[in-house]
């Protein structure tokens, strides 16, 4: 028996395998398309409106438009194979790991966003620590 919550909400409960299936907010908050199950790959048609349900899940046919952010089966095991569920979102696709260096902002102001060269470091004074 699902609950009421699961029934309003980013959760669809799959009505033929029962896995929960977490959608995530930043990419089903208005959402009117197809999603396919992480548990049993069953695709149900799905419609969000600011993250609450229109309507209960569809049987629908393939493709499917996206699949949910996380599940998990009934027994509260995960599903984390990525043909399953989605990777979460990326703030930036090309971020590799290392920040952008940036020596001015939008608005032209100077900011502190660069890594310091060994010219950048003439006339400072290495940190003195306290000894003994």
């Amino acid at each position: 028996m699902s609950s009421p919550f699961r029934e309003t909400s980013l959760i669809l409960e799959c009505p033929k395998c029962e896995t929960l299936n977490y959608l995530d907010p930043f990419t089903f908050w208005n959402f009117k398309g197809k999603i396919k199950c992480a548990g049993c790959d069953a695709i149900w048609a799905y419609e969000l409106v600011n993250g609450t349900r229109k309507a209960a899940p569809a049987a629908a046919t393939a493709p499917h438009d996206k699949m949910p952010g996380y599940a998990q089966s009934k027994d509260w095991k995960t599903i984390t194979d990525f043909s399953k569920v989605n990777k979460g979102p990326q703030a930036r696709e090309d971020f590799q790991g290392k920040p952008i260096p940036i020596s001015k902002s939008k608005r032209g102001n100077p900011v502190s966003g660069t890594p310091l060269t060994a010219a950048d470091l003439v006339g400072s004074r290495p940190k003195q620590f306290a000894g003994k």
